[in-house]
């Protein structure tokens, strides 16, 4: 969604208000549309929250390999940038390769 225009005497009320243009944007972008506008309710915070634990997760687990044979997770580790260049050339040559 792109963020509504602002007219003068919005941008007038938003200053005295400390709502900065960034904070408007993201307001349209998280908000819940509401008749005339958005509305940030707490279940939308709580949702955003949610997602950044995830990404912090996410981050953590960068570089992280599990061996998978069988359906079975046999083993996990932190893989060398070595093997991560090795593993990923090997990937792409199977995704080449006609079936």
């Amino acid at each position: 969604m792109t963020a509504p225009s602002l007219t003068k005497h919005a941008g007038i009320r938003l200053a005295q208000r400390s709502i900065s243009l960034k904070d408007a944007d993201l307001i349209a972008l998280i908000g819940t549309e509401v008749e005339d506008g958005f509305l940030v309710r707490n279940k939308d915070c709580e949702a955003i929250e949610h997602q950044l634990k995830l990404l912090g997760r996410i981050r953590r687990l960068r570089g992280k390999r599990l061996v998978v044979i069988g359906g079975r997770i046999l083993a996990g580790y932190h893989a060398t940038p070595r093997k991560r260049r090795r593993l990923l050339a090997n990937a792409n040559e199977r995704d080449l390769t006609p079936a």
